[in-house]
């Protein structure tokens, strides 16, 4: 009679489960949105704040310089390069204001007063050295 043990079972090396051998992690890795993501969106933001303020102070300014241009107070080229330099002012202004809101905010109301108090700050600076 042939050996029972070895003819009714598999050799021990095709039952043990290899799984046990494998590593196994007990607690998933948690990941996190990469940091240049982030500066992505704050630069972009950023920028834009910049050139929207450069847009709206410059044409702001020109519109009243067109009336001194108007009643000879000023020629067209001093209203320009005026309404120039006030825009570049303003954009510069309102891109340090958004920075400061986005990183230290979520928005809102606290988003609100940093903004007003970082562009008011900034635009006194930048009139306090020009002057």
């Amino acid at each position: 009679m042939e050996n029972a043990s070895s003819a009714n079972h598999t050799p021990a090396y095709q039952t043990t489960p290899l799984h046990q051998y494998s590593a196994v992690q007990v607690h998933p890795v948690q990941t996190y949105p990469a940091k240049s993501a982030a500066s992505a969106v704050t630069a972009s933001k950023t920028a834009s704040a910049g050139i929207f303020g450069f847009i709206v102070v410059s044409t702001g300014t020109m519109g009243a310089n067109l009336n001194k241009v108007s009643a000879g107070e000023m020629t067209f080229g001093q209203a320009a390069g005026d309404s120039l330099a006030k825009g570049a002012m303003g954009g510069t202004a309102a891109a340090c204001a958004t920075a400061a809101a986005t990183s230290l905010t979520n928005g809102g109301v606290a988003g609100l007063a940093v903004t007003l108090v970082a562009a008011t700050g900034v635009s006194y600076m930048i009139n306090r050295i020009l002057s």
